[in-house]
């Protein structure tokens, strides 16, 4: 190692390496906009869905390798979480002295009562993993939430896994267990989760009950997230454990991590590149520095607006956040853009970050389903209530959590305001963007799903305030009694002797004491998108009366895929008819039409297309449902008189 890092840094410290780095910048740029310039938007959909996986696959294997670069600092970080406090406790002054000694010695630590062995931020940090778990798997209903855009991540995922390819497939079929994607289309929505979860279906197979499993998973480790990250910024441990327990309980991070969407990743990941950023501009390691600029491109393509966390780390940077040193002894260190390794490192960033800017041009200008403009200041008035009135109404959000982080930005230490003010711009960024998006309202349908990239900020300044609070009742405890005492400075730990509580536990309680009012919320299945719902549990009872041989056409092609059942977009029905009588005989005439919520809602595109597969097709009923006015359903499909005809005979059943 030491033999390849002496050329590495000969060459970095050579006259050749500015030019190098110019030079390597530029090409680069010329590839990026050779490929803008020499193709045209659907020619660049063509080429992502070729590559955009495979820049994935090598953006994920620099992280791996930039966690083993990492991997002493992690370990250290997470072994310091079960050591003992350094002030275990109000024990008296020769009984703390000796804890003190046998815990340093590494032996008799069984002198120490057991209430102080156990009063290490480990043991607290993993109660609220716990707790978190158990909200995600028990409480919050394991059940999509956004129709179709749950079953596109997940047959996108299906599609990277077993064929290399990123977009959702229109026609797939299955021949005995090998999946062939016959017409795929790419996807408006970066691939990042996708890919996360094509990584789970190739090491198990593809279930979407995994990818509900990954999610959950994903919560917990934003709860981690964040108790880094507050415990980087305010110092000690009480505010990260703080910002980790607000960041369990806010009512929709539960709910929206027991489904299939994209926002939970996207929180998480955009987290994550905070806390890499944080930790590189403390210590300026080379290696902090290298896994921050693989994790940036990473998280920026779980959703569109991730791309914004890499504005957030460069403004990071560019303001010279921890300018001191750590020990704050000793010159300032040089600016981040005047450190030849900083521009070294972008490089990674840079050329990893190249097709999601291709897929932001290609996607470009696309309707999205909607008429207008999609973001525009127009959107503003009607956004900027419901997405402000969300964070203190106390009936989705609640108002504690919100206090706390306003007395985190405004009652710090004044030494240490440029961090929160920087906490508090990635919050703006990520609450900011939705104000002028047409669909941004968290009242508007299912969007409140929007506000999960704003929740770790605010639970970082949370934890921020309590550390507040903390402080300025630091040494007062309240006895049962009601009597109150005060002693000099104060325990670093929750847990105090019997009969007494700290400022730190009461806040603890009532955190969670108020938090027992938003329990229904999570477990709320509610009525949105119950249409859509119906035809999910419906469509997947109706598969299981036809033959394995056999196609569905359908509006939700994605769906029946992830279930292992053939399908191809109904539209083919009208435009392809050849392909539909090619299929009749493949299959022995088990060619079905599925009548699902799209042929029930008031789009009328979408309703013209079941009407012209009644009007070219005789539907035999195979089984049917019904929802309130919604008729679903299943019908096996056969030409009618003089538009066409099939060949073969009828397959058996399975």
């Amino acid at each position: 190692m030491c033999s390849l890092k002496t050329p590495i840094r000969k060459f970095a410290e050579s006259p050749y390496f500015i030019p190098a780095t110019v030079v390597l910048y530029l090409l680069l740029t010329g590839l990026l906009f050779v490929v803008i310039g020499t193709r045209t938007k659907p020619d660049i959909e063509v080429l992502l869905t070729r590559w955009f996986s495979r820049f994935l696959w090598a953006d994920f294997l620099l992280i791996v390798i930039g966690v083993a670069l990492c991997r002493r600092d992690i370990a250290a970080a997470f072994r310091e979480l079960f050591t003992l406090s350094p002030h275990p406790g109000p024990l008296p002054q020769g009984e703390r002295e000796t804890g003190m000694t046998l815990a340093h010695d590494g032996e008799g630590k069984g002198a120490l009562p057991l209430r102080h062995r156990l009063n290490r931020p480990g043991i607290y940090l993993l109660l609220i993993l716990i707790a978190g778990l158990l909200l995600v798997t028990l409480a919050a209903p394991q059940v999509h939430r956004i129709y179709y855009d749950e079953d596109i991540y997940a047959n996108m995922a299906q599609n990277i896994a077993y064929t290399g390819q990123t977009g959702m497939a229109n026609y797939g079929t299955f021949e005995y267990g090998e999946y062939f994607v016959n017409w795929l289309l790419y996807n408006k929505d970066p691939s990042g989760w996708p890919f996360l979860i094509g990584l789970v279906f190739q090491l198990f197979g593809t279930d979407e009950t995994y990818a509900f499993y990954l999610n959950n998973l994903l919560y917990a480790g934003g709860i981690l997230v964040v108790f880094f990250i507050a415990r980087i910024l305010a110092g000690g441990w009480f505010a990260g454990l703080v910002a980790a327990l607000i960041y369990a309980f806010i009512p929709h991070n539960p709910v929206w991590s027991n489904t299939i969407s994209a926002e939970n990743p996207a929180a998480v990941f955009g987290g994550l590149a905070v806390l890499c950023t944080l930790v590189w501009l403390r210590s300026r390691e080379t290696r902090h520095l290298f896994l921050m600029a693989s994790v940036l491109p990473f998280a920026a393509v779980m959703r569109p607006e991730s791309a914004m966390i890499g504005l957030w780390a460069l403004a990071a940077a560019a303001v010279n956040l921890f300018s001191a040193a750590p020990s704050h002894s000793g010159p300032l260190r040089p600016h981040p853009f005047a450190t030849r390794v900083f521009w070294a490192m972008g490089l990674i960033s840079f050329a990893l970050a190249i097709p999601l800017i291709w897929h932001f041009y290609a996607m470009s200008g696309q309707s999205w389903g909607a008429e207008g403009a999609k973001f525009a200041t127009a959107h503003f008035l009607k956004n900027i209530a419901p997405n402000s009135v969300y964070y203190v109404n106390n009936a989705d959000f609640p108002v504690l959590f919100t206090l706390l982080a306003v007395v985190g930005l405004a009652a710090g230490r004044k030494k240490e305001l440029l961090p929160r003010l920087m906490i508090l711009l990635w919050f703006l960024l990520f609450w900011g963007i939705f104000l002028f998006f047409y669909a941004g309202s968290y009242k508007y349908g299912a969007d409140v799903r929007f506000a999960l990239v704003s929740f770790m900020p605010l639970a970082v300044l949370g934890g921020i305030g309590a550390e507040v609070l903390r402080k300025s009742g630091a040494g007062c405890q309240q006895s049962v009694t009601g009597a109150v005492s005060c002693a000099e400075g104060g325990s670093a730990g929750i847990e105090t002797s019997p009969g007494r509580l700290s400022i730190a536990a009461v806040l603890i309680l009532v955190l969670i004491v108020s938090s027992l009012k938003f329990l229904p919320l999570i477990r709320l299945v509610g009525q949105e998108a119950w249409g859509a719902r119906y035809d999910h549990a419906y469509a997947r009872e109706f598969i299981k009366k036809i033959p394995n041989r056999a196609i569905v056409l359908t509006h939700i092609p994605t769906m029946f895929l992830l279930w292992g059942q053939n399908a191809i977009q109904t539209y083919a029905g009208n435009d392809n008819p050849d392909v539909i009588r090619d299929l009749m005989n493949r299959y022995g005439g088990h060619v079905y039409f599925h009548q699902s919520y799209w042929c029930n809602a008031s789009d009328v595109a979408n309703r013209a297309i079941c009407d012209g597969i009644r009007q070219r097709y005789d539907l035999e009923p195979v089984a049917t449902a019904r929802e309130q006015a919604h008729e679903y359903g299943l019908y096996r499909m056969t030409f009618k008189k003089g538009t066409g005809e099939t060949t073969g005979s009828p397959g058996t059943a399975r």
